[in-house]
């Protein structure tokens, strides 16, 4: 058994795009052992992935994180990869014994002053995309790269299935818009361009003619933050049950999905036949079942996220720009 340790204690997105360098590594390596050292925000989904040998939650408690770090003194791994870049991954790092430690980082001068921990440290200014960076540390363990580990989840990966719990409330042919709080202009960051709906009509609209395009049934799924736009959609559409509301248009339905785990998130759009969404995990999620997708991203960060969506496939992108204008822009491309 060779044994790896990744820490990976950010988003669901970020492991989301890791769970790629892991699926190679298992593929090129059957005898690896696999742990991730994990976060509250991906502890769940990293738990389930058939990839991982052992999902372990970093802890918050400050008596806990202790314990914790003194645990894994003079551990024994044959790679080590810090692929978050924080400083409680780095000094965990190197307190374990490792022939091959990796850092991924933003900051230049870790680099210099931490070189001597570690084999390899990997600026994010020293790949174009983050799957050249995945092939460069595939290349220091000696390993290839195949197009198939970009699928690293399958269909079986939803054990528990949502839709036979919801049985015939809910239809199989959909597409999916998930409206989050980066849709909100007050609940995500205020220096992109604001794309917050003008009214409960206008947003309500939209989700209309998405319906009229296409001739299907669409899913719109929240974010775990509350906002007005939930609260009149509760109010409007007829309940389902416990987290599931509805709208009867002529010959289709608008259904509502109200705060649904993140892993009940992935099994809808996993099925969907589109996603619209602002960037983020759950694009990361319909990129793997190649489901078609409309990205929506700020202008300001178009470098960031093409390095983050590079290998996308079925792959649409448009900037944040009014709600009016971002309206016609997806309708256009549906």
């Amino acid at each position: 058994m060779v044994k790896y340790l990744f820490l990976r204690t950010d988003r669901i997105g970020d492991f989301l795009l890791s769970a790629i360098l892991i699926k190679s590594i298992k593929r090129n390596d059957p005898n690896s052992h696999i742990t991730v050292i994990c976060s509250n925000n991906n502890y769940d989904i990293v738990k389930k992935i058939n990839i991982v040998d052992e999902a372990i939650l970093y802890p918050k408690n400050l008596v806990k994180k202790i314990i914790f770090f003194l645990k894994f003194v003079r551990k024994s791994y044959f790679f080590v990869g810090v692929l978050d870049g924080k400083k409680r991954s780095i000094y965990l790092s190197i307190l374990v014994n490792a022939k091959v430690k990796i850092l991924c980082t933003y900051k230049k001068f870790y680099k210099i002053i931490l070189s001597i921990f570690y084999k390899i440290i990997l600026l994010d200014t020293d790949s174009e995309t983050k799957i050249i960076e995945i092939k460069n540390i595939l290349e220091i363990l000696k390993f290839n790269f195949n197009e198939n580990d970009l699928n690293f989840l399958s269909t079986d990966f939803f054990t528990n299935s949502f839709f036979k719990k919801n049985n015939s409330k809910i239809p199989i042919d959909y597409n999916l818009f998930h409206f989050d709080e980066k849709w909100i202009y007050n609940k995500y960051i205020k220096s992109y361009t604001k794309i917050e709906p003008d009214s409960f009509d206008d947003l309500i609209n939209l989700f209309s003619k998405i319906v009229l395009k296409t001739n299907k049934d669409i899913f719109i799924t929240s974010g775990v933050i509350d906002n007005d736009f939930y609260n009149l959609i509760r109010q409007k559409f007829t309940y389902l049950n416990k987290n599931i509301y509805v709208l009867n248009l002529n010959f289709n339905k608008i259904f509502f999905f109200d705060k649904l785990s993140f892993y009940d998130l992935s099994e809808l759009i996993s099925k969907s036949n589109l996603i619209i969404s602002n960037h983020g995990s759950a694009t990361h999620i319909a990129a793997t079942f190649n489901v078609k997708i409309i990205d929506i991203v700020d202008k300001s960060e178009e470098v960031f996220f093409h390095k983050w969506s590079s290998h996308f496939k079925n792959y649409n992108k448009i900037n944040r720009e009014s709600f009016i204008i971002l309206s016609k822009k997806i309708i256009n491309l549906l």
